[in-house]
């Protein structure tokens, strides 16, 4: 907060309540810092009341409480305790929050919570007997974890990247210009397609050589073959498993569905009518 706010409101608000708002920030800077300058929080524990007051007069008192008056004692409370970040109490919220959970019976709240320790302790205990292949509580992969590049797996190259998908899956089939973007994809990027690429290099691209290319008499001729020296011709490519989610390189990115594509095709028809219906109308 102390160092987003000056910056994403620079050019939005006016300068005398980004002032007000960066010298908050710049407070909430200088008590969380690693080291702390004892002069400059004497400095700071003066200037806290002149902050507060720059900010009664941008927001209405109903703002205020008596969270917003304890900027006032933070100053006094970082030199006298120290840095902040030895004192958060954010670990403990959080630690309370989990113990509100494992309440199930308000009218014995201790025993609940015991019998919920108690129950999470056995089901830990026992996770040590099962095989290493099985997934618990304390072998389940992080949200974004990427998996394991198993070479071993029986694909090509091309579709053995690390990552996992989220939720259940969606069978659809390609489309005509999708499933020719696809087989291009491949056929560009995928080593074991390399031959078959170069002895194809020479045609034009107006040609049509990757529909060409797709061919079961052809694809015959020059075979992808897997790790397990399997065939595997590309013109297989028609159900593809639709995901509405897929962690990879850390990062979960979220996909739209075939569906709301389909949507917006019907749209855009839609609208390119309604825009000929005026166009009708205007020759009218």
């Amino acid at each position: 907060m102390e160092r987003l706010i000056p910056i994403a409101f620079r050019e939005i608000l006016p300068e005398f309540i980004w002032n007000a708002l960066t010298e908050v920030s710049l407070l909430f800077q200088a008590i969380s810092s690693t080291t702390l300058d004892i002069n400059e929080v004497k400095e700071l524990e003066e200037t806290a009341a002149i902050i507060v007051c720059n900010l009664e007069k941008i927001f209405p008192p109903a703002f205020f409480d008596s969270m917003e008056h304890i900027l006032v004692h933070l100053p006094y409370e970082a030199r006298v305790g120290g840095p902040v970040q030895y004192r958060w109490m954010y670990p403990f919220e959080r630690f309370l929050c989990n113990l509100k959970k494992k309440v199930k019976n308000k009218a014995a709240v201790e025993a609940s919570i015991c019998e919920a320790y108690i129950v999470e302790e056995i089901s830990t205990f026992t996770t040590h007997y099962f095989e290493l292949d099985v997934i618990c509580k304390k072998r389940r992969p992080g949200r974004n974890d990427d998996g394991l590049n198993n070479e071993n797996i029986e694909h090509m190259s091309i579709f053995n990247h690390p990552g996992r998908p989220h939720g259940a899956s969606k069978m659809r089939y390609l489309i005509g210009e999708e499933r020719h973007v696809a087989e291009t994809y491949i056929v560009a990027n995928c080593p074991e397609a390399h031959p078959y690429y170069e002895t194809k290099a020479r045609r034009t691209v107006e040609s049509r050589w990757t529909e060409a290319a797709f061919q079961e008499d052809e694809v015959e001729s020059v075979p992808i073959v897997t790790t397990e020296n399997e065939i595997q011709p590309l013109h297989d490519i028609n159900g593809i498993a639709n995901y509405q989610d897929f962690a990879a390189n850390n990062i979960d990115e979220e996909g739209d569905s075939f569906e709301d594509y389909e949507t917006n095709d019907d749209d855009d028809e839609a609208l390119g009518q309604d825009e000929d219906d005026e166009d009708d109308d205007d020759d009218y």
